[in-house]
């Protein structure tokens, strides 16, 4: 799961480098998605693979894990689905799927906290439920952006304003990949 929210960081980062740019080849671009699709779904393995070596007392887990799972796999989706559409509506039905899936990984996240609660407490379940929250927000502020660019704001404004939404998904990456590496080695 580190090494998947790392790899995702990464990917937001190299993002920001491409993004209202001209003249980027186009394999700079496939080549941040995929790491992107990678970035997200790494770490939905990952907990999985967690959750199926829980044994049946440990019920936030057994639950936690797949709902937060759920959440980045719905995530990517939502993603692919603003970018491949581009159009109102794709961004609409975008917004709708990233909101669900955002409700899926805090619903996750907070059996999950309560899981560690019981098993070790430490800080690394702040940095669990806000990178989380970081991660969907700055997915969503995305998705805004390019709804709010169909009749509200400039092709710069957009290009900021995704950016901003880029980075703070990319913070919750980093704190996630901190709070389960904690977690973990200490659960």
């Amino acid at each position: 799961m580190v090494a998947g929210y790392s790899t995702a960081a990464a990917a937001l980062v190299a993002f920001l480098t491409i993004n209202g740019a001209s003249g980027i080849p186009t394999a700079a671009t496939i080549g941040t998605a995929v790491l992107l699709a990678i970035g997200l779904l790494l770490p939905a393995a990952g907990m999985l693979q967690l959750r199926s070596g829980q044994g049946p007392t440990a019920r936030g887990a057994r639950f936690g894990y797949p709902l937060q799972a759920l959440g980045l796999v719905g995530l990517l989706f939502g993603l692919v689905l603003i970018v491949v559409t581009a159009t109102l509506s794709g961004y609409l039905v975008g917004a709708v799927l990233i909101a669900t899936s955002g409700v899926l990984a805090m619903s996750g996240a907070v059996l999950l906290r309560g899981y560690y609660v019981a098993t070790a407490a430490d800080a690394g379940l702040a940095c669990l439920m806000s990178g989380t929250a970081l991660i969907f927000l700055g997915a969503g502020a995305v998705v805004g952006s390019n709804i709010a660019f169909e009749y509200l704001i400039s092709q710069v404004q957009n290009t900021v304003y995704v950016d901003a939404g880029a980075t703070v998904s990319a913070c919750g990456c980093v704190l996630l990949a901190y709070a389960f590496f904690v977690l973990h080695n200490r659960g």
